[in-house]
């Protein structure tokens, strides 16, 4: 359930969700999943979280979409902090069955769920097919979030940005070009980074070469995060000790974390 650290890629990292994935296939799983990532959110100190996940990998035991929704967020406002959802379209699911996902999301628009993202594989599949569901959450009243830019070419983060987000997951690999770091910073698209999961992905070769310094100084705005604390094998207060050792200051640390109450989508 633990990536390694000599993961060789984004597609072999992401196998490692698959253990979890196979025992959250019940409403009382997925709740009791939900609240206890809230409890040990709210012992970090965490007083707002927002969670990621992709309904349509719990489906495996008859649950309906709607129904796994409910769960999650039953858990979530069980739990002792303010918790919110964002629900992932994956890439590997056919336009359709994203833009119902989207729809039933939107249901759920001002009652837990805020968000919608996309997320899986960039290298096999890219995101023009999914705009329309992109269309869709938009129509619902959700804000838009989009994984890119954790593998393969720098112009996914490019392709996130033409969707219209407000948030992209990861971006590093964007970096390493000027005009996309240009475009992060003009158009105010704030990057939610997670240093382990971004070097275990190997979107970075170690954490020495992560960019967040690099980003945050050049006027982007990014918030730290964990990705997957199981899969990543991380906490939050890792995470922001990583950010120490990379060079950040105590200033732009804080920043960093007054750019995540201002970018939350609840």
């Amino acid at each position: 359930m633990v990536a390694p650290p000599d993961c060789p890629s984004q597609a072999a990292y992401i196998t490692y969700f698959n253990d979890a994935i196979a025992v959250l296939q019940t409403e009382s799983a997925l709740e009791r999943a939900a609240l206890e990532l809230g409890i040990d959110s709210a012992a970090e100190n965490i007083d707002y979280l927002e969670v990621r996940w992709a309904p349509r990998l719990h489906l495996g035991r008859g649950l309906t979409v709607a129904q796994v929704i409910r769960a999650v967020l039953a858990g979530l406002a069980a739990a002792p902090l303010q918790a919110m959802a964002i629900v992932c379209a994956m890439r590997q699911d056919s336009t359709e069955d994203n833009i119902d996902l989207a729809r039933e999301a939107g249901m759920f628009a001002g009652r837990g769920v805020v968000g919608f993202d996309l997320a899986g594989d960039e290298v096999q599949y890219p995101i023009a097919p999914h705009r329309p569901a992109f269309e869709a959450a938009r129509a619902a009243g959700l804000h838009l979030t989009c994984h890119a830019g954790e593998a393969g070419d720098p112009s996914h983060v490019e392709d996130a940005l033409d969707l219209g987000v407000e948030r992209i997951a990861h971006g590093v690999i964007g970096a390493r070009e000027p005009r996309i770091v240009e475009r992060l910073r003009s158009e105010g698209v704030v990057l939610d980074l997670c240093p382990t999961a971004n070097w275990k992905c190997k979107a970075v070769p170690d954490l020495t070469k992560h960019p967040l310094p690099q980003l945050i100084r050049a006027g982007v705005r990014c918030t730290i995060n964990t990705d997957s604390r199981t899969v990543a094998a991380t906490t939050l207060t890792r995470e922001f000790d990583l950010a120490a050792a990379m060079g950040l200051t105590d200033d732009e640390i804080r920043r960093c974390n007054q750019t995540a109450y201002e970018s939350k989508f609840g």
